[in-house]
């Protein structure tokens, strides 16, 4: 998303990137702020306190759009090592690598200093014995998947061990006992947590320049990602056509003889499909339920517990077209003009869901045609040479327009603001 505005905008290319490691941290939540039920229930219930440090940190960053480091340093210690437990008891340290990706060093980080503080010496082993694996293994660890084909020998042992220490002295147990110790740990009574809550994340002096850029952000992640691309091309060739709405869990499932990544995809069918992404294309498939009830641990997903089987391939579209959507996004700064044009129809850009139907040729250059639901409507996007324009889905009723100078100083004005 970043390399995406910093690349087109011009005023971020007058600036500097930040970078978190290179600069003083401006600490805007110094306190922890947690429900008092949770924590004069610590001692009976470890996990209900250590959760509501976890949810703490989420709504910051999700409703507050506070940054990381910005953010009390010891809040995000407890949240870093309880998602390495959460990961690691869900799918092994294979998992944790997999979902970790660019941001493993940082959350490896918070985690060691979250086990340190908290005394829990054996989990801290394990995760010592990781990070030096993927740091000799780079190769092995951009393999890992934490399904069958993508698992080392060697980070199954480390489950074990990991296992053992937990059910020795249980990590919720340790960094519970270490949360009661904060003197900025913010105790409120319970009737008055949500308001705090609230209150504390609409104080963000940087929250509205940064759900503008978090809005087009994330419809960058839509417009721009090859497989979210590729999958609503393929979809719209299904016959009837459906439109791509999300993403869900992925494992290694027998596509065509080959084992291949594959990821559950919701669509407007009321069937779930799956998604394989190549070098070569992207394709949409049947799923097929296992025939057999699923097992499931605890914290299991459930495509994870019982492998489906895939049916036939409904749509299919191949890399050239999908490369050319993404140059046309780019080139026509298509993410912020979906942005820009909800807001100028009165709707709200949050959440938005695209998917790409088509690319077609005109008098004028390659049009883009996109299929956006917001708000609980649908609505047809035309991204061209000269400019963008919203459509109603129900009777292509024009409700926005937008040149090309206006998509600019919008592009502009998102990505500044990041």
């Amino acid at each position: 998303m970043f390399g995406f505005f910093s690349r087109k905008s011009r005023r971020a290319s007058e600036k500097t990137s930040p970078t978190y490691e290179n600069q003083p941290v401006n600490l805007l939540v110094p306190l922890v702020v947690v429900p008092r039920s949770k924590a004069e229930e610590a001692g009976e219930k470890p996990f209900d306190l250590v959760f509501a440090v976890m949810q703490f940190v989420t709504t910051m960053v999700s409703k507050g759009l506070y940054r990381y480091p910005e953010i009390n340093p010891k809040a995000m210690q407890v949240y870093h090592a309880h998602w390495y437990s959460s990961e690691v008891k869900n799918g092994g340290h294979s998992q944790f690598i997999y979902n970790a990706d660019q941001a493993i060093d940082e959350m490896i980080a918070n985690a060691r200093a979250g086990l340190t503080a908290g005394g829990a010496k054996g989990q801290l082993a394990a995760l010592e014995k990781m990070s030096a694996w993927v740091t000799e293994h780079p190769d092995e660890a951009a393999e890992q998947t934490g399904f069958e084909g993508g698992r080392d020998d060697f980070l199954d042992t480390l489950d074990d061990a990991f296992y053992d220490a937990d059910e020795a002295v249980p990590m919720d147990n340790l960094l519970a006992r270490w949360i009661a110790s904060w003197s900025d740990l913010q105790i409120v009574d319970d009737d008055d947590y949500d308001d705090a809550i609230n209150r504390l994340a609409m104080a963000n002096p940087q929250r509205e320049g940064r759900l503008l850029h978090k809005s087009v952000g994330d419809l960058v992640r839509q417009m721009l990602g090859r497989s979210d691309v590729g999958a609503g091309l393929a979809c719209a060739k299904i016959s009837p056509p459906e439109i791509k709405l999300a993403f869900g869990m992925a494992r290694v499932l027998t596509v065509d003889g080959r084992k291949q990544m594959v990821s559950q995809l919701r669509t407007s069918s009321k069937e779930l499909r799956l998604c394989v992404a190549t070098e070569t294309h992207v394709a949409v498939y049947e799923q097929i339920a296992p025939e057999d009830p699923p097992v499931v641990r605890s914290g299991e997903n459930l495509f994870g517990a019982n492998a489906p089987r895939v049916g036939i391939r409904l749509g299919r579209a191949e890399d050239s077209e999908i490369s050319a959507a993404i140059e046309l996004v780019e080139r026509y700064h298509a993410p912020g003009a979906v942005d820009l044009l909800l807001r100028k129809a009165g709707f709200d850009p949050a959440e938005a869901a695209v998917s790409a139907n088509s690319i077609v040729q005109t008098a004028e250059g390659p049009i883009v045609n996109w299929v956006v639901l917001a708000s609980g409507q649908a609505f047809l996007f035309v991204s061209s040479p000269n400019g963008s324009v919203l459509l109603r889905g129900k009777d292509d009723k024009k409700l926005a327009e937008a040149t090309m100078p206006e998509l600019d100083e919008h592009f502009d004005r998102s990505a500044a603001a990041g």
